[in-house]
């Protein structure tokens, strides 16, 4: 992405340049300079491709044939290819060749104080330079959500009974076995993931100079003391200062300090945004119902007359087992870096919760079971009973099959509330402000200096014009009007 525009704080405007701090800055730049063409020259090549591919679409719908465009468009992939290589390459070279040089910025410092009148100095906004963006924006999303679910319901009855007739003994035995079952397993994965990666730079037309500039002499000659301590100037001694005032200098090796008396701005906003926002869930529940009824009965009348007896078993049983695994990953990560605009960021709200039964108690537990279990014994009654009536009867009776009533529970989401993060929403609301700020053009950071240059002689004719107006012809090195002598 193209580099933000680099900034040290300590260039102040109407203030004192430290020649350091600009120095840097200048080195920055022009370290960032041959990956910002680069990028530039690959942007321009993909945009032509995206171009060229749509009029060839428009050839072919038309009928016209294509293959030296084609042919054309294969070389130009090659230029692509080139020019995303040389990208590459500059990039890390001149991000391994700023990093040395960003660590020395300061964030805060101290220099001597301002040598401008304020009283007199007016900062005035003037539409020197011209407005520009530079725009580019890459996004990736992918949504996906799997989703499967299996669901398995059975019922089984038998009946048998045998009756036997032995040395005058009737005996007869019967036996049903009714069972149910229902099965459900679940399982759900949503995934959610998206990446942004944008920069934007722009230049803004109004510049901002100091008009009319006014230096107080007091000040400025107690900065060139500070700052030159071998080299002062003694405001006490005036044939000195008339010396000092008339001398000539040499203008390669005098000494000499600047100031900042304007400078047109430009604004930068780089930010990337990387979202993934995941849930999975699985769930099963098995619940089994089986019911066993056994009776036998004997006739021992050819023995013992009117002698009869019976027995009988009955067993019935019911299981529930359920299984819950429910999970959500959130992950953001963030990073902007806005130079000369200050955006606005607007979280959004991200729902958070995971899956639950919906009635997830012993109480409905047991309920449910005990449904599945009465349900199963009245299928195994109602079996016994077309049982009977077609042994007595002679005849087939067609048996009523056993009801199946779902008793499987359902799930809920727990409501875990909702949590305010930045995303990918909130870098788009942050670039609409930073461009709304932008184009009204009221803030940015330098991108040119105007430089004001203090030297030695410069101090002595301003102290000279101010105590002795009228006396000398002085020359003013500031906005105020010069006092010839009568």
């Amino acid at each position: 992405m193209p580099s933000s525009i680099p900034y040290d704080p300590s260039l102040v405007l109407a203030n004192v340049v430290d020649n350091r701090a600009l120095q840097l800055i200048q080195q920055i730049s022009a370290a960032a300079a041959p990956a910002d063409a680069a990028q530039n020259d690959l942007n321009a090549l993909i945009a032509m491709r995206r171009s060229l591919d749509m009029t060839r679409n428009e050839l072919v719908n038309l009928g016209i044939n294509t293959k030296s465009c084609n042919d054309e468009l294969s070389s130009l992939n090659d230029e692509i290819t080139a020019a995303a290589e040389d990208y590459v390459k500059k990039k890390i070279t001149a991000e391994k060749a700023i990093k040395p040089l960003r660590a020395q910025i300061k964030g805060v410092s101290a220099q001597a104080e301002s040598p401008v009148d304020y009283t007199k100095t007016q900062i005035k906004s003037m539409p020197l330079a011209s407005d520009s963006m530079n725009m580019d924006v890459q996004y990736f999303s992918m949504d996906s959500n799997i989703e499967s679910a299996d669901a398995y319901a059975s019922t089984i009855a038998t009946f048998v009974a045998a009756s036997t007739s032995w040395m005058g003994v009737n005996a007869s035995k019967d036996m049903s076995n009714a069972a149910q079952k229902q099965v459900s397993s679940q399982a759900k994965k949503h995934s959610l993931s998206g990446t942004l990666v944008l920069s934007v730079s722009c230049t803004h037309k109004n510049a901002s100079v100091l008009a009319p500039f006014v230096l107080n002499p007091d000040k400025a000659i107690g900065t060139w003391n500070h700052l030159f301590p071998n080299d002062s100037l003694d405001p006490t001694n005036r044939l000195e200062m008339m010396r000092c005032a008339w001398a000539k200098e040499d203008q390669g090796t005098a000494n000499r300090y600047s100031i900042l008396s304007g400078m047109t701005f430009g604004s930068s906003f780089v930010g990337m945004v990387h979202v993934l926002n995941s849930t999975d869930s699985k769930v099963s529940e098995t619940m089994t119902s089986a019911v066993q009824s056994l009776q036998s009965q004997m006739d021992a009348a050819a023995w013992y007359e009117a002698q009869s007896g019976g027995f009988g078993v009955n067993s019935s049983i019911a299981t529930d087992v359920k299984n819950l695994l429910s999970s959500q990953n959130v992950t953001t990560h963030v990073t902007l870096i806005s130079m000369g605009v200050i955006p606005s960021m607007v979280a959004s709200e991200v729902k958070l919760g995971v899956q639950t039964f919906a009635k997830f108690d012993p109480k409905a537990s047991m309920d449910a079971i005990a449904e599945l279990q009465n349900s199963t014994v009245q299928g195994e009654n109602s079996l016994k009973a077309s049982a009977q009536a077609a042994r007595t009867g002679k005849q087939m009776v067609t048996m009523k099959g056993m009801e199946i009533k779902a008793a499987l529970e359902g799930l809920a989401e727990i409501d875990d509330g909702h949590n305010k993060m930045l995303d990918i929403n909130s870098m788009m609301s942050a670039l609409d402000d930073y461009l709304k700020k932008a184009a009204e053009g009221n803030s940015g950071v330098p991108l040119n200096y105007f430089l004001k240059d203090i030297t030695k002689k410069d101090l002595a004719e301003a102290w000279v014009a101010k105590y002795y107006p009228g006396q000398y012809n002085a020359i003013t090195n500031d906005d105020t009007t010069a006092v010839a002598r009568a």
